[in-house]
């Protein structure tokens, strides 16, 4: 039986899903219903907080849906969290392909805890532009909008590492100024830029 991911973070980026874990595979936008994205994930090796998942009811995830192995390679990327099988039922086509989603089990990745960011542990834009490049690949503006607005904990300590010589998120997906630009835009749109510290 195939395996398919439900990406809500970083794998939504086709940059950071083949350059870090190999995911060569065609990925299908989706919403997962009754969770809710939320900047509460730390790895103990890592000095960020990045997006992670409560259940929420009435809730909805945009997502992505990745075919792909669990390997211990993507064990390891995405070691902060309980790799937790979903009902597929939960999970729905988004954007302009409706036809039926693959049979299979589904999976998605559910924090050990959940830890607000704090000033040790900033959310990184650099993942934050990860997540919305992917975001724009999959659905243009309205889907990064939708992240954005999905997504609790903007309010959190956050810090602009897109040009530090040791940016905090290790996996990320580079931008040009003009990407950067649209999803500043993006932010500041959604109210939530004016949270981000200036370092």
């Amino acid at each position: 039986m195939s395996d398919y991911m439900i990406g809500y973070g970083s794998l939504l980026s086709s940059y950071s899903r083949r350059t870090y874990s190999g995911i060569q595979s065609e990925i299908r936008p989706v919403i997962a219903t009754g969770w809710r994205r939320g900047w509460t994930v730390r790895y103990g090796d890592e000095a960020a907080t990045y997006a992670g998942v409560r259940p929420v009811a009435g809730h909805i995830l945009h997502a992505a849906l990745v075919p792909t192995e669990i390997t211990d390679a993507l064990r390891h990327r995405e070691r902060g969290y309980v790799f937790t099988e979903l009902d597929p039922s939960s999970v729905h086509p988004a954007g302009e392909d409706r036809s039926d989603l693959p049979e299979g089990r589904y999976w998605i990745v559910v924090n050990r805890e959940q830890v607000r960011a704090d000033a040790n542990h900033p959310i990184p834009q650099t993942y934050v532009d990860t997540c919305l490049a992917g975001c724009l690949e999959t659905g243009g503006h309205a889907r990064a909008r939708a992240f954005i607005q999905a997504t609790e904990l903007w309010d959190a300590p956050w810090v602009n590492d897109r040009d530090t010589a040791a940016p905090l998120y290790p996996r990320r997906t580079p931008l040009d100024g003009a990407a950067r630009a649209q999803i500043d835009g993006l932010l500041e749109e959604c109210g939530v830029l004016k949270f981000r510290s200036r370092i």
